[in-house]
């Protein structure tokens, strides 16, 4: 397994589990990567797709916004512009509702799955389930975001909308700009990420499992002094017999062009 973060320690751990004999191959600092700078949620209710209906509307004030979710360089503009068409095609009503069924089931079990490795590992004070509530400062903010909300309700996400005074008695030191709420029960959240990470590479150390670190520079045919990797020829053509190697998504090269959605009508507690 590529990658000792969240996902690759969560993935090599289930293996472990399944009988397989696993190593991770890790370049820096395990669990100190996208695992280390996030809010650290479980999200099984994230079934809204990123390209939804009129998100492109948003474009023009996202790109002027210094503090936007969206930044461009133009001069890479021609090279993306096939993308971008299929990103607009994608947010059609019709096809956003059939990647929400798709994402369900994907996202749904989230803390069911992670239970099992969290208390084998002893991290249950790592995680909590105490649900998300997402605040609006205006009835409006919520009604833009009223799609992505029935979205949820659609594929069986609960959901508790309140208004401020309701705001008030469920969160009193919450800012009284705030007029609206939406609370997702079933989300879940660990208190520490890095902890949470460490603590399951330790067990899955102790169970048996290797951890193997990759130099940070290796390129071309140069790769780790480990027995266990197989160096790839960079100029090569032709891929070596190897013993299905996993890559973790916070390994994938995809990682460099994928913005993280930003809501700027809302705000998540």
């Amino acid at each position: 397994m590529i990658g000792a973060g969240m996902v690759g320690v969560c993935a090599a751990s289930w293996l472990q589990r399944d009988g397989h004999s696993v190593f991770l191959v890790e370049a820096a600092e395990p669990g100190r990567g996208a695992s280390f700078g996030n809010a650290g949620c479980f999200n099984g209710s994230s079934v809204t797709p990123v390209a939804m209906p009129g998100v492109i509307r948003n474009v023009p004030r996202w790109l002027l916004d210094p503090l936007g979710p969206l930044s461009l360089r133009w001069t890479y503009l021609p090279a993306i512009a096939p993308w971008l068409l299929r990103f607009i095609r994608a947010g059609a009503p019709e096809k956003v509702r059939a990647q929400a069924r798709a994402l369900r089931p994907l996202v749904g079990p989230t803390l069911e799955t992670l239970k099992p490795l969290v208390s084998t590992a002893g991290a249950g004070d790592l995680v909590h389930r105490l649900g998300h509530l997402y605040v609006y400062r205006s009835a409006e903010s919520l009604e833009r975001d009223r799609l992505a909300w029935d979205l949820r309700r659609e594929n069986g996400v609960e959901i508790d909308e309140f208004d401020a005074d309701e705001l008030r008695q469920l969160e009193p030191a919450l800012s009284r700009d705030y007029m609206r709420g939406v609370l997702v029960r079933e989300n879940g959240h660990t208190s520490n990420p890095l902890a949470l990470v460490e603590r399951l590479l330790e067990h899955f150390l102790r169970s048996g499992g290797e951890l193997v670190r990759a130099g940070r520079k290796a390129s071309g045919s140069k790769a780790a002094a480990s027995p266990r990797l197989q160096p790839i020829p960079a100029s090569s053509r032709r891929m070596p017999q190897l013993s299905a190697p996993a890559l973790s998504p916070s390994r994938s090269p995809l990682r460099s062009v994928t913005r993280c959605r930003s809501r700027p009508s809302g705000a998540t507690i």
